[in-house]
């Protein structure tokens, strides 16, 4: 089996780094929690502009940083507080152990999330690691997906045997659909409310790993 896995929120705890660095960059600005909520919604999940969150986090704690300045001082706060998901690197070992191959496929800047892996100390864990500020293309776009197999020397292996783990429905589930693998949903308690459910929906990467090896998860032949 290859198992492709998302990073932020997936592997490491994105959002509540950024939660962390954000709580404590208001409390040194003097703001409120209105500020506070203003600044995690601005920045939906990661997801959002971060141009736009710059601008909202100037504007809110009165900084005199420009919106590049600004962009560089949040991702070297999350950086300093991303930690790995209890247990996930255990689970990655122990895929390896039983000989599947996994990477990881994630969007951002490569400075950033290499950063992200070396801090969580995460390479000596997968097989590959693919960004997609490295090679030109991100998910949704199934060619990201084409990538991680060649970098696993796994470029004709059946679909079927192949899973991409995540929590970003638009971006991990899309991206899976598009290229043809199973998919898995970290869904970090929340309900799936599109159509088309996954073919795993778990609350943590672990337990989404631990369905999909099951034999329910299996394919069969």
């Amino acid at each position: 089996m290859i198992w492709l896995f998302d990073l932020d929120n997936t592997l490491v705890g994105r959002a509540e780094a950024f939660g962390a660095w954000a709580s404590a960059a208001v409390a040194d600005a003097g703001g409120d929690g209105d500020d506070l909520a203003a600044i995690v919604a601005a920045d939906e999940g990661g997801h959002g502009s971060k141009e736009a969150l710059a601008r909202v986090i100037v504007d809110r704690l009165g900084w005199d940083d420009d919106l590049p300045a600004a962009i560089e001082r949040f991702r070297a706060g999350i950086l300093e507080h991303v930690r790995p998901y209890e247990g996930v690197l255990f689970s990655l070992d122990v895929l390896r152990d039983a000989g599947h191959r996994v990477a990881v496929v994630t969007n951002g800047t490569s400075a950033q999330q290499r950063g992200k892996v070396a801090r969580c100390g995460i390479e000596p864990h997968v097989d590959a690691i693919v960004v997609s500020g490295e090679e030109g293309v991100a998910k949704p776009d199934p060619r990201i997906v084409e990538i991680a197999l060649e970098w696993l020397g796994a470029a004709d292996a059946d679909r079927r045997r192949v899973w991409m783990v995540g929590d970003a429905a638009h971006a991990d589930v899309a991206v899976g659909r598009a290229a043809g693998t199973r998919t898995a949903w970290v869904s970090h308690g929340q309900a799936w409310d599109g159509p088309d459910r996954p073919d795993v929906v778990a609350p943590t990467t672990r337990e989404a790993i631990a369905l999909a090896a099951s034999p329910q998860g299996a394919v069969v032949d």
